[in-house]
């Protein structure tokens, strides 16, 4: 099915710059959002962590380049390689009101210890990957709106840790089975904002780390990136109960096709 986001015959998104070269299109929009990303990381947009303001995040990013920027799709998207496509659209209203409704029920995951914050934000994390609200651009604003909210429940991690294809491989797991592979990557790397305030060190890694997260990178292989996500599930702390369900696979919602 043709997709409108992008120009006909190609994967370029059609963009405001007329940039139809996949690889030199690809470049700017990782230099664009890249400082832009930056920008939101020294001077974060204020909200109440619902869809309104991850949208919000999402225009930030991508106003330069999208004139969709901030919007909600209408076509679906997939995770490649899980037979699964994100939300469709016709469910995302109450999909969307589902996730961020308990995300706001929790506090937004403040006033929690470690493991059941770590636990909280893999789950949130796992939905609204699930959700893909946006054509693109979903991960980067994902990155900024829940490290944003970390922060301001007490929260930093040290992404310098976390291998990025290992954790995006742990976000497409989320939605086809549990959000365990994230949980299992964040808590081991998970300091108070005090602990990190103390340590000169860790934020500098965290934001050397984030300034190169849009940087495109070698794909492994899928078998190689289980084993890496299975070996970070042993090293992860005992779990508390959970409060999040866990053993419950995602695809079962009646947002989300096979």
């Amino acid at each position: 099915m043709p997709d409108h986001y992008t120009y006909p015959g190609s994967d370029v998104l059609i963009n405001k710059l007329g940039i139809t070269d996949y690889e030199h299109w690809k470049f700017v929009e990782t230099e664009v959002i890249g400082q832009r990303m930056g920008e939101l990381r020294e001077h974060p947009i204020p909200g109440s962590y619902d869809l309104t303001h991850f949208l919000a995040i999402h225009r930030a990013l991508t106003r330069d380049l999208y004139v969709w920027a901030g919007e909600i799709r209408d076509t679906d998207t997939h995770p490649g390689g899980t037979g699964s496509i994100h939300c469709r659209p016709e469910f995302f209203s109450a999909e969307a009101e589902r996730v961020f409704g308990e995300l706001a029920a929790r506090d937004h995951l403040r006033g929690l210890d470690a493991d059941a914050f770590a636990d909280g934000l893999a789950w949130a994390w796992g939905e609204t990957t699930s959700l893909h609200a946006t054509r693109d651009v979903n991960t980067r604003s994902q990155h900024i709106f829940f490290n944003q909210l970390a922060r301001d429940a007490g929260w930093i991690i040290d992404w310098s840790r976390i291998p990025g294809d290992v954790f995006a491989h742990a976000r497409t797991l989320a939605i086809v089975e549990n959000h365990s592979g994230i949980d299992a990557l964040i808590r081991p790397n998970l300091y108070t904002v005090e602990e990190a305030a103390r340590q000169d060190e860790l934020l500098e890694r965290v934001h050397d780390h984030a300034r190169g997260l849009s940087v495109r990178k070698i794909t492994r292989d899928p078998e190689v990136l289980d084993r890496e996500l299975d070996a970070a599930r042993e090293r992860r702390l005992p779990l508390p109960p959970d409060v999040f369900r866990r053993d419950t696979p995602h695809g079962g919602g009646p947002g989300l096709g096979r």
